[in-house]
């Protein structure tokens, strides 16, 4: 059943179903079409005795504020608040006097609510695109706080979708002077000891997403100093699952750079690696 409260939303159904609801309400799709749609999609939920309350009363909420709540769809609700289903129900499964209480209060206020027709209907919200701030290629460096600079090269830059990412690989460039391309060419990528559940310590490589709607509050001066070219494709949806503040590129490095020898780890993978189509890719 997946429920952690008496509320109407306070169930693994009602956060799926009125995702998906609304998901489809944005991209236009009218009411009664998303009902049939989600109706056809989830049989089972419907035909489960535990499930099949909390799917109508989300099926309900969703039409309801988007004004265009389905009378057949009420008298559903009426039938479970007024029958005493739902309660029956959690009685079932052994809720205790205290939550049938609550619970009754919180159906018998929800059928009132949708008992009267909401004043506006929901807006449609219009997903943003974005482009990501840096070109896949791009070889970036910035100072730290010692005054050395150091070196991030973007793997990948998503173009029109809703996020912008770009995918930066930390390299182990730090020194006095400006990097170069031909220093980013040369570079290998950093790795730090990160701590895991067994208290053991192993290597991950410094690989992140950004996001572009962040970038205007990054503190953090980029430079680009040249590009190279990357053959291979990185997906926001597979490939290192990690995303990040634009800052924390400078504060890792900063606070890397400030205990190295306990820090430094000896894998060695060079940048170049990264950049084709044959690097066999590692997933975190």
């Amino acid at each position: 059943m997946g429920t952690w409260g008496t509320g109407i939303s306070s169930n693994d159904i009602y956060e799926d179903i009125n995702y998906e609801f609304f998901e489809l309400y944005n991209q236009g799709m009218e009411v009664s079409a998303i009902t049939e749609k989600l109706i056809k999609e989830n049989k089972e939920l419907i035909d489960s005795h535990e499930d099949q309350n909390n799917f109508w009363i989300t099926i309900a909420k969703s039409q309801w504020e988007c004004k265009s709540l389905d009378p057949k769809v009420l008298n559903r609700i009426k039938d479970i608040v007024e029958s005493g289903k739902d309660i029956e129900l959690w009685k079932e499964l052994d809720a205790s006097t205290s939550y049938l209480t609550k619970r009754k209060k919180v159906l018998d206020s929800f059928l009132e609510k949708i008992s009267t027709e909401k004043k506006t209907s929901r807006k449609r919200k219009v997903k943003k695109s974005r482009n990501a701030i840096f070109e896949k290629g791009d070889c970036l460096a910035f100072k730290l706080n010692d005054g050395d600079y150091c070196g991030v090269f973007v793997l990948e830059s998503e173009i029109e979708t809703e996020f912008g990412l770009n995918l930066i690989a930390v390299t182990d460039i730090k020194q006095s002077e400006k990097p170069t391309e031909k220093d980013f060419e040369n570079a290998k990528l950093l790795f730090r000891l990160e701590q895991q559940i067994n208290k053991e310590y192993k290597p991950k490589e410094q690989i992140s997403w950004y996001y572009a709607q962040h970038f205007k509050k990054s503190e953090t001066e980029f430079e680009k100093i040249g590009q190279l070219k990357v053959s291979k494709d990185y997906y926001s949806n597979k490939d290192y699952q990690s995303f990040s503040n634009w800052d924390n590129l400078k504060l890792f490095q900063d606070e890397f750079y400030s205990d190295f020898e306990n820090n430094k780890c000896k894998n060695k993978v060079k940048l170049s690696s990264l950049r084709k189509k044959y690097w066999l890719q590692h997933r975190i």
